[in-house]
């Protein structure tokens, strides 16, 4: 929720012959306003939400015309744009519970506003199918980055970690969310800085922290984490009611001691999901890194000492800018969505067959 990722992104191809180009990446931040809005919609009236849907829409749309003219393009040059939305609910594998989603920011109104053809929630379609609704960036990482003869594994760090296991063969594809990525580092930072800074920049606090094992290991409880792939979660899992929760029970400890353990709740949930769901099956030769994790160098230490001698790399270093792989993402599946393909990986969402994914707005 921190902001707007808007690619320009040059698409040819069709299936797996389909080749990518990011021509230009931007993020434009949500105003302090809307972010406080928007932190709230998991619990909002239906009034809140429906109001909020198109006050997102309108920025997406701001979004997408501010990097058209930094880009120098005009909106006719555009064929298509590919909008997630942003999530306020997801519900995946919940005991009793139907598996469902919901993502606002209104393709009309950003369809509307550019006069380009939107292709605009994607994750339904799935669930439809019967799959989680995630993940699903890794029909992109298969796209990107497969390589003969490498076992490669994708780990975005978001508000939630997801991983991508790449191989040569689409129907090897793995992915499925870790659990919190930057989630619970940045609630703990909102509510102790009381939202003067929302995130520990470098993760320099936390990296004068000591992790607290014990609290580590009732946090690791968490039944998400036994849970098997195909799996997905979300804010209302690990967002401010977990947060909050933490942060009431342990308010005493030293605040870089509770930053350092959250810290390493990400990048050891991310390792036992290798250790417990991926190397017993395919050894990783590569890792890559990428979303705004990526910038906690504390984080990005964690990671490298667990891993080791699996190398970890920033995803940049493959010639992508790791901040932009999911709207470029987003920009694959709509054009799948334009040419009338598929776009899950039923293997990553648990779906029962292909389904192609998003609702075309003219």
């Amino acid at each position: 929720m921190d902001g707007v990722d808007a690619a320009l992104v040059e698409v040819a191809g069709r299936s797996g012959s389909t080749r990518a180009r990011l021509l230009l990446f931007r993020t434009y931040p949500f105003p302090p306003s809307m972010r406080k809005r928007m932190l709230k919609l998991p619990s909002a009236q239906a009034g809140e939400i429906c109001e909020m849907n198109f006050l997102i829409g309108e920025f997406f749309a701001k979004s997408a015309m501010n990097l058209l003219q930094h880009a120098g393009f005009s909106p006719r040059q555009i064929d298509f744009i590919g909008s997630h939305g942003q999530t306020i609910y997801h519900i995946s594998g919940g005991r009793g519970k139907k598996n469902s989603t919901l993502q606002i920011g209104e393709g009309a109104v950003i369809a509307a506003r550019t006069g380009v053809i939107t292709v605009c929630d994607f994750r339904p379609a799935d669930i439809a199918a019967g799959g989680t609704g995630a993940p699903l960036v890794p029909f992109a990482d298969f796209i990107l980055f497969r390589e003969k003869g490498k076992t490669r594994a994708f780990v975005n760090i978001g508000g939630i970690a997801n991983v991508t296991l790449v191989r040569e063969k689409w129907e090897e594809v793995l992915a499925f969310d870790t659990g919190p990525g930057n989630m619970v580092i940045d609630g703990l930072m909102r509510i102790k800085t009381r939202g003067k800074k929302q995130y520990d920049e470098k993760g320099r606090l936390a990296a004068r922290g000591k992790i607290r094992g014990e609290l580590l290991e009732k946090w690791l409880g968490h039944p998400y984490f036994s849970c098997k792939p195909p799996k997905s979660t979300g804010r209302e899992t690990f967002g401010e009611e977990f947060v909050k929760k933490i942060w009431s029970k342990n308010r005493k400890l030293p605040f870089q001691d509770l930053l350092a353990t959250a810290t390493f709740l990400t990048a050891v949930s991310i390792y036992r999901s290798f250790q417990n769901f991926i190397s017993p099956r395919w050894p990783v030769d590569e890792v890559f890194i990428s979303g705004g994790g990526s910038h906690n160098l504390t984080l990005m230490a964690f990671l490298e000492n667990l891993f080791y001698p699996v190398p970890i790399e920033p995803l940049n270093v493959l010639g992508i800018e790791g901040d932009a792989k999911e709207a470029m993402a987003f920009a694959l599946m709509a054009d799948a969505a334009i040419q009338g393909m598929a776009a899950n990986v039923p293997s990553a969402t648990g779906a029962d067959r292909p389904a192609r994914l998003g609702k075309i707005i003219l």
